[in-house]
């Protein structure tokens, strides 16, 4: 793999995500178009940097990102929190799946089959959540971005754009909660037809 393509599939894989996260925290359905992008450069980016966690994650990816952009073009579809057994669910799921899997991306020639695993796991949580609108995706997300951050920067070969990305989405993920609730709040103070 040329290590000049690995950097321009990163680079447009920034570029895409930075789009889509500011998109995403006006809560604009045109983030799943640039989300859609990023996913076919990330997927490419993680076959070849051997994150095989990453490379399934980021196919699926590319498949719900249509559906999100197919759901949040739906009128009912508004901003709400997840309720507290939701939470212990999501929690027990990341933390089970991600050990799991763990144990998968053990036995193969992953780079970072931990941090892999566990990232593969949150991610589809977090864009469930995300593609059903609720605020808990952004603080799933927090967590998740900085574990990326981590995953990027300790590569066999570190890849700075996809890391600097993660920081930039560890913020946004903040804003975005505080957009989403904000929203919610008002949507909630709406009088009733």
């Amino acid at each position: 793999m040329s290590a000049a393509l690995l950097s321009c599939l990163e680079i447009l894989s920034t570029l895409f995500g930075l789009l889509q996260g500011y998109l995403a925290m006006k809560n604009r359905r045109s983030n799943w178009i640039a989300y859609i992008a990023q996913m076919a450069c990330l997927f490419f980016f993680s076959l070849f940097s051997r994150l095989y966690g990453d490379v399934a994650n980021n196919f699926a990816y590319l498949i719900v990102g249509v559906a999100g952009f197919y759901l949040w073009g739906r009128e009912e579809m508004c901003v709400t929190s997840c309720r507290a057994g939701e939470r212990v669910a999501y929690i027990l799921i990341i933390l089970t799946g991600g050990f799991l899997l763990f144990l998968i991306l053990g036995r193969t020639n992953d780079a970072l089959p931990l941090l892999d695993a566990y990232t593969t796991v949150s991610s589809f949580v977090a864009t469930y959540y995300m593609v059903m609108r609720k605020t808990d995706t952004w603080l799933i997300w927090f967590v998740n971005d900085i574990i990326y951050m981590i995953e990027y920067a300790s590569l066999p070969k570190p890849a700075p754009f996809l890391t600097a990305l993660n920081l930039i989405w560890t913020v946004m993920a903040v804003a975005s909660w505080f957009s989403w609730k904000k929203e919610e709040k008002s949507r909630g103070e709406m009088p009733k037809p």
